[in-house]
């Protein structure tokens, strides 16, 4: 076990990039967010392999580090970010990313025992049987309701219900999403995947929620590293924005709620409810679920 390399996975807009800069933070800390693993892992469609490749990629970043030499990760302005995606929306818009993947810089020296984060997502869920063999492993994860508002807030691919990176590595993933042909459908099957997989796989403790993180200011993060423990950063919890179409949360809590699957094991009903009672303003009635009975995806 590689204990001073760190695997850091989760839903996506679940807060992994909010938590890798708060991991920066730290001295002797470096966290990366989806960097690129290199060709060899980008081609590879067999799990195993690519296992092998992140091993190999930790090992190539660790000596960059160590001599002085830039890495590349995902940042915005040269920098590991709070936030990857837009924090406006424009009317009838989507928000995008505005990260690269390009070359940073650390601008702080690491001890020779420094911790290395790697961060991410899908591919990284979709392996997470195999990692947890050769690194301490962790995961993030989000109020369900919250999750949806702001995959269908983003021009990812998430939006369509869809991880193209993780299906390539999961060809029963693939498979599943496949034959639902509505777009909400895939969404909450596709959820249930991500919290099934950290059930399945992670113990409780290497499981961390996007609101307890937020609430400690950080601190829930001595669970991956001790010294974050010390963390007192104000944060603010998303769950609830303006940016999110308040007709369709309704809609998607209502589907959600009838619906049975693995993040029930780590939110209640109630979560989802009082989510629900703050995203309807004071005094205003239900609107019509807008994907209530919907067939095929209506954004094709």
């Amino acid at each position: 076990m590689r204990e001073r390399d760190i695997i850091l996975t989760g839903i996506p807009r679940s807060g992994t990039t909010l938590v890798c800069w708060l991991l920066n933070q730290l001295p002797h800390v470096v966290a990366l967010v989806e960097p690129w693993l290199g060709w060899r892992f980008a081609l590879t469609r067999n799990p195993e392999r690519a296992c092998q490749e992140v091993v190999r990629f930790f090992g190539r970043a660790r000596l960059k580090i160590l001599t002085g030499r830039s890495v590349f990760s995902h940042r915005v302005y040269g920098e590991v970010p709070t936030n990857t995606i837009e924090e406006r929306r424009r009317e009838g818009s989507l928000r995008r990313s505005q990260a690269r993947l390009g070359r940073i810089r650390l601008p702080k020296e690491v001890a020779p025992d420094f911790r290395l984060v790697v961060k991410h997502v899908g591919v990284f869920t979709a392996l997470l049987e195999g990692l947890t063999h050769c690194f301490p492993t962790y995961a993030l994860v989000r109020n369900p309701l919250s999750v949806l508002a702001s995959w269908n807030s983003v021009a990812l691919p998430v939006r369509q219900g869809r991880l193209p990176m993780a299906e390539r590595l999961d060809p029963s993933l693939r498979r599943m999403l496949r034959r639902r042909s509505d777009r909400f459908e895939r969404q909450i099957c596709l959820l249930s995947w991500f919290f099934e997989t950290y059930r399945r796989v992670l113990p409780p403790s290497a499981v961390l929620r996007y609101e307890d993180i937020v609430q400690s200011g950080g601190r829930a993060l001595g669970a991956i590293i001790p010294e974050a423990a010390r963390l007192d950063v104000p944060l603010q919890s998303r769950n609830v924005s303006p940016l999110y179409d308040p007709s369709l949360v309704r809609a998607l809590g209502e589907r959600l709620l009838r619906a049975d699957g693995s993040y029930w094991e780590f939110y209640s009903r109630e979560d989802v409810e009082r989510l629900l009672e703050h995203s309807t303003p004071p005094g205003s009635s239900p609107a019509r679920c807008p994907i209530q009975g919907s067939r095929g995806d209506p954004d094709r």
